[in-house]
């Protein structure tokens, strides 16, 4: 091709080549950078370049390097380490309560987590209504902190570090070296007077925390209720948070110990609330009282009551002293307190340790050889059960977002999660959330004006009778699916006769206010029509047949809708020299928002890219209206990864993006493990592995980037393929060196329960797989992708089909739903 023009225009220029069309910025063609799309075997350079083809490719290909999926493919699989030492680190307060409840405790150390300049020198603990911060009366209604400090203060050297009672349950220790002396900090939630094994029932009506989240939508109707309910909240007994420091001397000579008490503030304000702890003042010895006659806490020194905030104790080598807090979530009376300030510590801590394993003991286990990630694992569990709230046993539960209030699309992983770690009751309960608070005409809208919800919902709902089959449940829930899908049908019909183009959904999809046929939101209701055909399968073959029908008239009409995008979005050159197509968030835009030539704004969120990558047209493959293997859906990929991600990570919020499952199901672990590690080393609080939303401190204990994090852990140990499960798909190489174990127990899939090990020999010379599925529900075939640690292929094998290139054993399992082999290397 050449390009005639005396001058070539600034304008996008669509080109045809059979039944494939794209487009490109004129003035972007030059002769020592011709664009060379090779997917296409098109070249196009100046009109004085007398070069062909394969003269250009070969040019290109000499003189070019490694784009950025390349060069990721060459190099040695990425691993936490090598994250972490070039990302960020972002630390974050940690939440203590109890499980269903949502009266929470959010605790910062040197500061972490605060962005008020005077309560950057403390050590703190704020109160929390879910996310939301709780005021006080002694506060004059302002949202209440309690600043504290263990040690001399902060100095040139930090030598703070916090982790999670056993790696993962919410009981927090922490540690600090200062002047001679080691502090340890532990922080844990109980309740005021009853031990857990005793309590009935536990919990928060679910309307009424959701009330307490950030961005929630009520009806009229539901506002009522959650007026109601807050009317009539009056808990027999608080939540407390029990602190205890100690400080020891581990010099051999006498070192001063220095421990303050908190101290309460309007949050922001550099003067405390109502008076000081004065044990010769307030009527309660070793207690804080507010003048009101409340008490904030009680404080006790070595057993004894405290009088003063701050302490300065001499202590001898190997000696130390212990400081006990009692914070009640609000303040109590002063019998009450009394009470509290005489409970036996040791006794609470072992009932609160019991209650938190016992909740793992019920869930899948998963034990992979990185100990931080199977920390991570059931860590993750537990801060997604943190923040589910309802009431125990049975009723309905809000699977919360961070601070947010439940979002059928960022809801999603959480339940999902639930499900594959063996907890189908708490997945059932999640989604009678989205059930109970659907509108009449079927809508379901929770957050912030988003308008996916409905059709996220029902992808989860899919989701859930996939790995239950649970037919009754299926039949149950089959009315409110009717007025869903009869929802979207209306909304579908409505664009017909409005002109939208392909007859598209319009509606935002996220914060930014887009109201737009976008094809996020337009893939959501083409998979949640499909999930719900699929329920229906069980129960109304008729509905299922009409909904799969409009599901696939959808989804045809949004493939159109994307050739056609497509068609007038501009290619992008590449690292190899090489050029890929692009697409738009949303159908009618000239491609990739953050590259138009005009005067549009797009920087949101941290990035310019929030539209064009988090809610990109890559959602499309998730969402099973393009296939992983197409050829665009690679150029998509390679364009994400060369200008829209870094170390094939998004930017701002990344677990916003949906390419580590799409590189997983490709087959390509490089770049799947490229942003497995990245996105997690560099978002989550190294140490109490708490998520961050935004890479700016956005948002803390971000639950729906959590639960992303685990469900790519999930599938990078085993996938779904149609009739096939594919275990160890994504893999490190590193976790079948010599001596190491891969555990999977409990975990459920498609097919059913799951449990599977894999452990290499501890020379190294061969390893074992034993899988065990149910039989009723076993797949066709398991394929065992073994990437021994050196890169060697597999000698022999017990049983199976063992591809050497792709490093697969492919076993069948046998009618007891077994399978086991031996492989030598």
């Amino acid at each position: 091709m050449t390009l005639n023009w005396d001058e070539r225009p600034t304008e996008l220029v669509r080109f045809s080549i059979g039944d494939t069309e794209f487009a490109l910025w004129a003035d972007h063609v030059s002769r020592e950078h011709p664009i060379l799309l090779p997917a296409l075997g098109v070249a196009i350079t100046c009109g004085d370049d007398d070069r062909d083809y394969a003269a250009i490719a070969a040019d290109v290909g000499a003189r070019s390097g490694l784009s950025a999926l390349q060069r990721i493919d060459d190099a040695d699989e990425h691993s936490y380490a090598a994250a972490a030492s070039r990302g960020r680190r972002l630390h974050s307060p940690t939440w203590l309560g109890l499980s269903r409840d949502m009266r929470l405790f959010a605790l910062g150390f040197n500061g972490i987590g605060s962005g008020n300049a005077s309560e950057r020198i403390w050590d703190w603990i704020a109160p929390q209504w879910h996310g939301e911060a709780m005021a006080l009366a002694e506060s004059d209604e302002m949202p209440v902190r309690y600043l504290s400090m263990m040690g001399r203060g902060l100095g040139p050297h930090d030598s703070t570090t916090r982790r999670l009672r056993g790696g993962c349950l919410p009981i927090l220790d922490v540690t600090r070296h200062d002047g001679g002396v080691r502090y340890d900090l532990t922080a844990f939630v109980a309740p005021e007077r009853t031990p857990l094994d005793g309590m009935a029932s536990l919990g928060t009506p679910f309307l009424l925390a959701d009330g307490h989240s950030a961005g929630h939508m009520f009806t009229d109707a539901q506002q009522a209720e959650f007026d109601r309910l807050t009317t009539d909240y009056a808990p027999a007994e608080e939540s407390v948070l029990f602190v205890r420091m100690r400080a020891t001397n581990v010099t051999a000579v006498p070192r001063y110990a220095f421990m303050k008490a908190p101290e309460p503030h309007r949050a922001g304000a550099d003067t405390p609330i109502d008076k000081p702890l004065d044990g010769g003042l307030n009527p309660l010895v070793g207690a804080l009282v507010f003048s009101s006659g409340r008490v904030a806490y009680t404080a006790t020194l070595d057993d004894r009551p405290l009088h003063t905030e701050e302490v300065a104790s001499l202590l001898q080598p190997g000696s130390s002293t212990t400081l006990d807090i009692r914070l009640p979530h609000r303040p109590i009376s002063l019998a009450r307190a009394s009470a509290l300030r005489d409970r036996e510590y040791d006794g609470v801590l072992a009932d609160v340790e019991a209650f938190w394993t016992s909740k793992l003991a019920a869930a899948a286990t998963i034990e992979v050889p990185e100990p931080r990630i199977t920390e991570m694992v059931a860590a993750g569990l537990l801060h997604l059960d943190l923040v589910t709230y309802g009431e125990d046993p049975g009723h309905t539960l809000a699977p919360t977002i961070g601070i947010y209030a439940p979002i059928g699309s960022e809801s999603a992983p959480i339940i999902q999660y639930f499900d594959s770690a063996g907890r189908p009751d708490l997945a059932e309960r999640s989604l009678r959330y989205f059930l109970d608070k659907q509108h009449d005409d079927g809508f379901m809208q929770n957050f912030g004006g988003y308008m996916l919800e409905t059709e996220a919902t029902l992808w989860s709902l899919g989701e859930h009778f996939r790995y239950t089959r649970d037919v009754a449940w299926a039949a149950t829930v089959l009315p409110q699916i009717d007025r869903a899908v009869g929802y979207i049908l209306r909304n579908r019909e409505r664009s017909r006769q409005t002109g939208v183009p392909y007859g598209l959904l319009v509606g935002k999809t996220s914060d930014p206010e887009d109201p737009f046929a976008s094809f996020m939101l337009n893939g959501y209701a083409v998979l949640g029509l499909s999930r719900a055909a699929e329920i229906a399968d069980a129960v109304d073959a008729d509905r299922a047949g009409r909904w799969r029908a409009a599901s696939e008239e959808l989804r045809a009409d949004v493939r159109a809708a994307f050739a056609d995008a497509v068609a007038h979005s501009p290619v992008v050159p590449l690292g190899d020299g090489t050029w890929v197509r692009t697409a738009p968030p949303w159908h009618g835009d000239g491609g990739p928002l953050a590259l138009r030539r005009d005067a549009s704004k797009w920087y949101t969120h941290g990035t310019f890219f929030a539209r064009d990558s988090l809610n990109g047209p890559l959602w499309l493959v998730l969402q099973e209206v393009l296939d992983p293997s197409e050829q665009l859906t690679a150029e998509l990929l390679a364009y994400a990864a060369e200008i829209l991600h870094e170390d094939n990570t998004a930017l701002s919020q990344p677990y916003y993006s949906p390419h580590p499952l799409i590189h997983l199901r490709r087959g390509e672990v490089n770049a799947f493990l490229r942003s497995y590690y990245t996105t997690f080393a560099t978002l989550a609080d190294p140490e109490t592995y708490s998520f961050w939303e935004h890479y700016f401190h956005a948002s803390p204990h971000k639950t729906h980037e959590e639960a992303w994090f685990l469900m790519q852990t999930r599938w990078m140990l085993y996938l779904e393929d149609g009739d096939r499960l594919r275990l160890l798909p994504g893999a490190p190489r590193a976790w079948l060196a010599p001596g190491q174990r891969i555990r999977l127990k409990g975990v459920r899939s498609y097919f059913g329960p799951l449990d599977a090990t894999i452990q290499v020999h501890s020379g190294g010379g061969f390893l074992d797989i034993s899988v065990h599925l149910d039989p009723r529900r076993a797949p066709r075939e398991v394929q065992v992708r073994i990437p021994h640690h050196s890169g060697r292929r597999a000698r022999s094998v017990s049983s199976g089909r063992y591809d050497a290139a792709a490093e697969i054993l492919t076993l069948e399992p046998d009618a007891g739903g077994d399978v086991r082999a031996r492989v030598h290397f």
